[in-house]
């Protein structure tokens, strides 16, 4: 994966959005709300994001929103 690009994957059965920083094995998974959940390399940096019930909370529509926008 290329520096600085953020790999993002939305599984639709699930309802889990997936937001990667850096490829790796991640160390520690912290849980910073019920929905979210942080992936962190031995060093602490975040590795990736992963986001329950992404489209029941209305964010999907808002990413699509955002990336629309900004073709």
């Amino acid at each position: 994966m290329e520096k600085g690009k953020v790999k993002v994957v939305y599984d639709k059965e699930e309802d889990i959005l997936y937001l990667l920083f850096k490829e790796g094995p991640s160390y520690e998974v912290i849980e910073a709300d019920p929905d979210v959940h942080l992936e962190l390399d031995k060093k602490g940096k975040i590795m990736g994001i992963e986001i329950w019930n992404a489209k029941q909370s209305g964010l999907i529509k808002k990413v699509e929103k955002a990336i629309a926008e900004t073709a």
